[in-house]
Formats: structure tokens, sequence, C-alpha cells
């Protein structure tokens, strides 16, 4: 009983709200190539392609029948239903469960394949409406639904009032659209008159920090700031930016003033950057200038950062990191304790060698797994005694005096030993060349000038090292002469000088690891 009830309220409802399925519009739309372009085309089962026909439709769950000739295939769309049919087409059936049967509907125009058509259905509840605006290009809305810019072409509405509002920067519409059963067959056109409403507006200037764009009713208006106009009332802006979430302002705005909005920033994603160092205790920079306590376990934004760790006596490092999202990044650093005494540098100085006739001493060399090469040159500061020459004729004729004075090139090698962090101690062999520049004191000829001798030599260089890469040093050797010129041995037999000897050398060096 309570079945046939709702079958007789449903027939009664279809009979005075519906007048079941018509086509209201059949045209050939001229320059529409869908049915024609590769992609969207279809053919029939002869090969020949498919006229398409355009079906403007409020509803879905249509089925077409073709008659003989049949259908190629349908496609549901936004707002509009895509039927193939094969070309010379002539009739078409249209059923529905809920809204009736339009049977063998002939086509006005003939159906020729590769073109495409536009139908108009009716589903007897409503009429197509096409809404203008006094003003162009405006923002229209049809209960509390938003349906784009003026002009909207046939938007089916139901039998009844609807609300419609348009809106166009200051210019506002608002209207009610009466569909009656009453009303033509065709499309109705509703016309909305609009007017200035300046006096309701208010300036409004949005401004956000971080460069973050500005979201207003889901579109996006602006990066960093906007400015337009907006009626009186409460309004919402969001600010977005990557890596970011997403922060909403509510505001409101006063008519005829200039409205200034600081809207709050996205909010960054972050991450924890949890650093464990050893020793622990590390002094921190990130990214070279801001100091940071590793201890803390630190929230930092998503991005990738330089962290230099140093601490005294060790050597400092600077890693690389990238924060995620909600996560926390996780490494272990050993920082390595400071070499004093390195068994691998290049290194320079300079001292004084304290012997007969000393003088300035220049120095460089390298270590390599501890092994020092060193070369050295000393400039003789100190003279000699006057020498006095002869004739070597048999006659002992007096032919002048010169003083002299005594540079020394040698080269060593020796073995690095560390002593305790901060002192070491390189034993060392060596050979040296020495060489006597003479100066005339008496007479006008100069004799024994350019004097040469060779010595081997047996000592070691003391290092204390005050501070990373600076040596103080002191190197006692003994050297002994092996081979020396005439004029050498002439000299070496007149004066004080001697090739060879005790010495000691004592200055600085500064040493580069490498």
């Amino acid at each position: 009983m309570k079945k046939l009830l709702l079958l007789a309220l449903i027939a009664v409802s279809q009979s005075v709200w519906a007048d079941g399925i018509s086509v209201l519009g059949f045209r050939l739309l001229e320059t529409d190539l869908t049915a024609n372009t590769r992609g969207t085309e279809k053919r029939d089962q002869n090969g020949d392609k498919a006229a398409l026909i355009k079906i403007v439709t409020p509803e879905r769950g249509f089925l077409f029948n073709g008659g003989s000739l049949g259908i190629v295939g349908t496609e549901e769309k936004a707002a509009e239903i895509w039927l193939y049919v094969p070309p010379r087409a002539q009739k078409l059936t249209i059923t529905h469960q809920v809204f009736g049967v339009l049977r063998d509907y002939y086509y006005p125009v003939s159906i020729q394949g590769g073109r495409t058509y536009e139908m108009l259905l009716d589903i007897g509840t409503g009429r197509y409406v096409t809404i203008t605006t006094s003003q162009a290009k405006s923002d229209v809305t049809v209960d509390g639904e938003y349906l784009g810019q003026s002009p909207i072409y046939n938007k089916y509405l139901t039998y009844g009032r609807h609300a419609v509002m348009t809106q166009n920067g200051i210019y506002e519409g608002k209207d009610t659209i009466i569909v009656a059963t009453t009303d033509e067959k065709g499309t109705k056109v509703a016309n909305i008159q609009m007017r200035n409403m300046s006096d309701h507006y208010g300036e409004v200037v949005v401004n956000v920090e971080n460069n973050a764009d500005i979201w207003f009713n889901d579109h996006q208006v602006g990066t960093g700031s906007w400015q337009t106009q907006l009626r009186e009332g409460a309004y919402t802006v969001e600010t977005r930016k990557a890596d970011c979430d997403p922060v909403k302002t509510n505001f409101t705005v006063v008519p005829q003033k200039r409205n200034q909005i600081q809207a709050a920033p996205p909010a960054q994603h972050t991450g924890r950057l949890n650093i464990y160092t050893r020793p622990r205790n590390a002094n921190a920079l990130l990214n070279g200038t801001d100091p940071i306590n590793l201890t803390d376990v630190p929230t930092l934004p998503v991005g990738t950062y330089q962290i230099a760790l140093s601490r005294k006596g060790y050597v400092g490092t600077t890693r690389e990191y990238t924060v995620k999202h909600n996560i926390t990044t996780t490494d272990t650093v050993s920082l390595e304790k400071v070499r004093y005494i390195k068994p691998n540098s290049f290194y320079f100085g300079a001292g004084y060698t304290m012997r007969s006739l000393g003088g300035i001493t220049a120095l460089a060399g390298a270590t390599y797994k501890n092994i020092d090469l060193q070369l050295s040159y000393t400039f003789g500061l100190g003279s000699s005694d006057p020498v006095r020459w002869y004739s070597t004729d048999g006659n002992d004729t007096y032919l002048s005096s010169a003083t002299y004075k005594r540079s020394t090139f040698a080269a060593k090698l020796g073995y690095q030993i560390e002593l305790t962090e901060r002192l070491g101690i390189v034993p060392q062999l060596g050979f040296q060349a020495e060489r006597l520049s003479g100066k005339v004191t008496d007479g006008t000829n100069l004799y024994g000038d350019g004097a040469s001798a060779s010595c081997v030599s047996v000592g070691a260089k003391l290092l204390f090292a005050p501070i990373e890469r600076f040596y103080v040093f002191a190197a006692p050797e003994l050297s002994i002469g092996v081979s020396k010129d005439d004029n050498f041995k002439r000299i070496s037999d007149a004066s004080n000088i001697s090739a060879g000897g005790f010495m000691v050398s004592i200055g600085a060096i500064f040493n580069f690891s490498f």
C-alpha cells in the first residue's frame, strides 16, 4: 500500500512540474573543429569520421538510440554530453528513467562527418536562462553558486525563484529570476542592472613579511602586498609559501577609509638538528656567523645549513646539513686534537747562527711522515782577523791585507720525533758548503775572495710549538771540514777561520700542514 501511494505521488509531481524531454535548439557550430581534431575525433564502423553533437543538459543518465545507423560513442563532459553519431544520421531517441522519453527526434539539419553540432536539451523541470549584466564581465552568483563572469549562457534553472547577485569592483547588482511553467519554451534572458556602491567600499592594503603569497577567495592576489577595494564587512586572507603551513588572518573593512592590514606570515616548516660532538661543548657557528648551542638540539627552519665546529686544542671542521620538515637530523662529529708537531708539513723560518763568524740564517723545508729535509743559507756578519798576503815567487814580497766573512749553504736530512704535545726533536745529518767573501783593508788587490770548503755535520733541531703552525727552534750541531781549496787553507792558517766547527742556530719557523 505504501509503495502504491509513493508511485502515485511521484506521478502527480511529475505531471505538475515536468513537461518531459524536449529539444529547444539544434545548430551547426561552424567554427568548432572538435569532431575533426586528432585526439577528439572518432570514426564509425565504416572508418568514416563521425559527427559530434554537444548536448547541453543539467542532468546525466540518458540513453541514446540512433536507429539503424547506431551510435558511435558518448562522453560525459562538464555541463554537457558529447554524442558521436555516424554521418548522414537522421533521427535520435533519448530516454531517461526519471524524465521520460523523447522518441524519434529528427535532426533539422543534415549531419555531416567531422562536423560539430550543439543540442539544447530541456528535461522539463525548468528553463534555460542567459544572464547578462549592465557592467560587462561581472561575477555572477545564483542561489549561492558562483557561475563565472557575465554573460552566462544557457544556465538551466528549475521552476521557481532564484536569487542572483552580481559584482564588478564597486558595482553591484541584486535581483530575482522567476522561472515559471508558463514561460515560453526557449532560452529566457535576464539582464541584471548594477549600480555604484562606492559609499559602502573601503580601500584595503594587505602586507605580509617574507614576500609570502596572499590568497583571497581561493585565488592568489599578490606576493608580499595586495591592494584592492572591498565592501564593508568581515573578510579572511590566507598567506602561503613553500615549506610553510598556510596561516589565515581575519579583518574588517570600514567603508570610505584606507584599511591597513598586516597579515600573519605563513608558519615556517621546521626540523631539529641533533649534533653530538667529541669532545662535548664544542663551539658552533651557523652559516659562519651566528653562534648556536648544539646541546639544546635546536629547531631550525627547513633548508641547508653550514655548521662550523671548533674547540681550543682541536682542529676545526665545517659540516653541511639539510633540515627536513618534522624530522630530526642526527650526526656525531669527532674533532681531532691539534698536532703542534706536525708529521706532514712544509715550513720556512729564520734565525741566528752562533759560531765563529756567525750570521743570519734563512731556512725552508718539508716534513713527510716525519722525515725532515731542510735547506738553509747563512749570511755571514762577523769578519775575520786581517790576513796578510805575500808573493809566492820566493821573495815573500808583501802584497795586501784583507778580512773575510763566511756564508754557508746547508742541506740536512733528519727524522722528527714528537716528545710531547708541543715539543719535538729532529736528529740531523747534513752537508755544508762554505764560501768566503773578502774585503781589502790594506793595499789594492783582493786575494782569496771566493775561497770554499766542504763539511759534513751532525746535530739536532729542538722544536717548541707555543701555538699551532709556529715553532721556536734551537739547533746545535758539529760540522767537520772534509775539503777546502788552497785559498781557504791559506786564510784559515793565517786567521781565526776554520772549516766547520761547533755552532748553534736559534730562531722561529712557520709550518703548514699538507
